[in-house]
């Protein structure tokens, strides 16, 4: 009996680019900023990224702006959602203990805070000058590109 096996690699194009932000202030308030410096129109998707973990179900804030002049999309994901989960064994307390788990879209970015993904099927987006722009918003510590080929979770990139 043959088996049939998708290898997702062969799947996800690498025509995108990647920047990782690390920010001191909410995703949604990163967006703000990010709308009105590059003169974006990001936008909350209905439906947000969302990951089921053993501990519970993890949502990822995602925002979305397609620009029909430069023919691409751009992306603003979180990286960190706080799964909480209760104990399931009775501890004797009157109130059950939470505890919460940070989860990771992209687990081996665990201290970026949110993600700014650019689809482009032409060179037109300039990297270097986004990053500049980028890194002048007050609530951002820092912001740099990603290898595309570096990351090991790609598939978790996959919004469409």
């Amino acid at each position: 009996m043959a088996i049939n096996k998708l290898v997702l690699d062969d799947l996800v194009e690498e025509n995108f680019s990647l920047i990782a932000i690390h920010c001191s202030a909410e995703v949604y308030r990163i967006v703000f900023y990010l709308n009105k410096l590059l003169g974006l129109s990001l936008k909350r998707e209905p439906q947000d990224v969302d990951y089921n973990y053993p501990e519970g179900l993890a949502f990822y804030e995602l925002y979305k702006f397609y620009n029909q002049r430069e023919g691409c999309n751009y992306y603003v994901v979180s990286n960190k959602y706080k799964i909480k989960a209760n104990h399931l064994q009775s501890n004797g307390f009157l109130f059950e203990e939470e505890t919460k788990r940070v989860a990771n879209l992209l687990p081996e970015y665990k201290n970026v805070d949110c993600f700014f993904k650019i689809e482009s099927s032409n060179e037109d987006v300039n990297i270097k000058k986004l990053l500049s722009e980028i890194n002048q918003i007050n609530q951002i510590v820092t912001a740099y590109q990603i290898e595309v080929t570096q990351i090991k979770s790609i598939e978790n990139l996959i919004f469409s």
